[in-house]
């Protein structure tokens, strides 16, 4: 069954704040480890994708949110 508008705002919502979390407990886990600085440079970046906070032109779970609205 498809989901209703609110009904996809409210999932994407929960993901956003799952993948929040879920970097959260990555960038802790990486303080200090011998590959905290790729993490940084290049492991990083999909969650930055994904929350909207890296490259202001990729795609983000908002983004979705955003223009699922104005269909």
């Amino acid at each position: 069954m498809k989901m209703d508008k609110q009904e996809f705002i409210d999932e994407i919502e929960r993901a956003i704040e799952m993948v929040d979390q879920a970097r959260y407990i990555v960038d802790t886990a990486m303080i200090g480890r011998a590959m905290e600085s790729n993490y940084e440079a290049y492991g990083k970046y999909g969650f930055d994708q994904l929350l909207g906070t890296g490259n202001p032109y990729d795609y983000s779970l908002q983004t979705l949110i955003d223009k699922y609205k104005d269909e």
